[in-house]
């Protein structure tokens, strides 16, 4: 019995020894063959692109740049949020509401026409042409209602608003801008919050109005503009 047990573990191993020598020998080889020249393949892929840099942080006069108040913010909220900072900006859109049915569809609201527009604001950004709505900022709070801009306006025409009494505090008195017309230049003061006073919102931050300058005013309307 002794004598079959260990031919058998004899043979068993003789096996395994054959079949892994055959794996071994049956290994498939890959042979790389790497053509140079005009004959190699070629990959083509488009060219790196180019991003332009962006926007200063600031002018030369010490106003932010949409963008740099903006990055400023974002790397310290608490430094930036709820303090009043000079932005200048383009004037791209400026909200205009309009009578939405009737006669009178399509026409500016005015106060007898209780339209259901939102509180006037702007946009503002750091090229005149821009688009894209994460790059541009609203400007919010100078006005409650739109017949308030188009009274101001009709008195702008008159002369200037009369100044402030004497040791009013700033603030006192509103002034409604007049000339916050799409494509003039603006630096405007304001409070940099993410939700105004009025109810106006962007999670980017929006300037609630104090005051402004117009470096260069909007240029006139084309003839037969809507009104």
């Amino acid at each position: 019995m002794k004598t079959h047990g260990l031919l058998a573990i004899v043979a068993l191993t003789a096996g395994v020894t054959a079949a892994l020598a055959t794996g071994c020998e049956g290994e498939s080889k890959l042979t790389v063959v790497l053509e140079e020249g005009a004959t190699a393949p070629h990959v083509n892929l488009p060219a790196v692109p180019t991003l332009p840099p962006p926007p200063p942080a600031r002018h030369s006069d010490g106003s932010f740049t949409v963008y740099g108040v903006r990055h400023e913010a974002l790397r310290a909220p608490a430094d930036y949020y709820s303090k009043q900072h000079r932005v200048h900006g383009f004037i791209v859109s400026a909200y205009v509401p309009r009578v939405a049915e009737g006669s009178r569809q399509g026409q500016i609201c005015t106060q007898n026409d209780r339209c259901n527009e939102e509180r006037p604001h702007i946009y503002i950004a750091d090229t005149r042409n821009e688009r894209d709505p994460q790059r541009l900022m609203m400007v919010t709070g100078y006005a409650t209602f739109q017949y308030e801009i188009d009274d101001a306006k009709r008195a702008a025409r008159n002369g200037p608003p009369p100044p402030p009494p004497p040791g009013a505090p700033p603030g006192l008195v509103r002034t409604i801008p007049t000339d916050f017309d799409e494509g003039a230049e603006v630096v405007v003061t304001g409070t940099l919050v993410r939700r105004a006073a009025n109810g106006q919102a962007d999670s980017n931050g929006l300037l609630e109005y104090v005051s402004h300058t117009t470096t260069t005013p909007a240029p006139p309307p084309p003839r037969g503009a809507r009104r």
